[in-house]
């Protein structure tokens, strides 16, 4: 499902519990003025709380959010607005911070005066209970060789320093590792392409991760800042659904014709490998 409209009117509209993941990236304070305003650094937060109580209103107690926003830079220092936006969520809302995974984004260009590139953004990971859905091994990968011993190992009862996941790592059999929260994740040529239309693109392979590892096949997936679309060609590719929520027309019209685009490439490949009858 592709929505035009704003976020925190759309999010009003769908029922209590109906997603079950949400992944998006939200504007940055003073940027996009021509879409959402350039909302101010001292209005951010309370900008964003009322779309982040629909968040949590619609999200299933079993679901995760994950939000992908950086303090950017102006005049040579660090915007602190962000730290704000996840102590609100936290101490205001009571969503659990969970985690922060950091995306390295190999291969990106730039050069900047007095500090160096930015090469790494981060995605907050929050939770609104202990036990939510986490699929590891649909991201795991081939272990190393070095690594097997250190991962064959099994972890029971209570975490010594109270981080609550002692007994997570369950014996391993097989050759697969389970991945850190450092994902490296490389800008690709294709993604320049899109960004010709929409500015801020990330990979495909960024939101497939987290569909793939905190959601199930057939489950509801939700991006209240569309974008390019991005989730919903993940969603596409690992058979979830999608609600994709954007204010722009123009990424309405881009979202569709992506979307249109990967759903013909799918049926294609599936009939090369099914054949016609399937």
């Amino acid at each position: 499902m592709i929505i035009h409209g704003y976020s925190e009117e759309e999010l009003k509209k769908l029922p209590d519990d109906s997603v079950d993941l949400i992944i998006t990236s939200p504007p940055y304070a003073d940027r996009r003025k021509n879409t959402y305003g350039g909302i101010s650094e001292d209005k951010y937060v309370e900008w964003f709380k009322p779309i982040a109580i629909e968040v949590k209103r619609v999200l299933k107690p079993t679901g995760s959010f994950f939000l992908n926003i950086k303090p950017h830079t102006n005049k040579g220092e660090r915007s602190l607005y962000v730290f704000d936006l996840v102590l609100m969520l936290k101490r205001e809302l009571g969503f659990r911070f969970t985690d922060e995974f950091t995306w390295t984004k190999l291969g990106v260009p730039g050069k900047f005066k007095g500090r160096f590139k930015n090469a790494f953004e981060p995605v907050y990971h929050f939770t609104l209970q202990t036990e939510y859905t986490h699929n590891p091994y649909a991201v795991a990968e081939k272990a190393k060789d070095v690594s097997l011993k250190r991962y064959k190992r099994k972890a029971c009862g209570e975490s010594k320093n109270g981080s609550g996941f002692a007994g997570m790592r369950k014996e391993i059999t097989s050759d697969l590792a389970l991945p850190s929260n450092h994902l490296h994740i490389p800008q690709k040529s294709n993604q320049y392409t899109i960004q010709k239309n929409h500015s801020a693109v990330f990979p495909v392979e960024l939101s497939t991760f987290f569909i793939k590892a905190f959601s199930n096949e057939g489950d509801v997936v939700l991006d209240i800042f569309g974008g390019s679309g991005t989730v919903a060609i993940s969603c596409i590719d690992t058979n979830r659904e999608f609600i994709i929520i954007e204010k722009e027309i123009e990424n309405i019209e881009l979202i569709k014709k992506r979307v249109e685009e990967k759903r013909k490439e799918k049926e294609l490949t599936q009939k090369t490998i099914f054949g016609d009858g399937m």
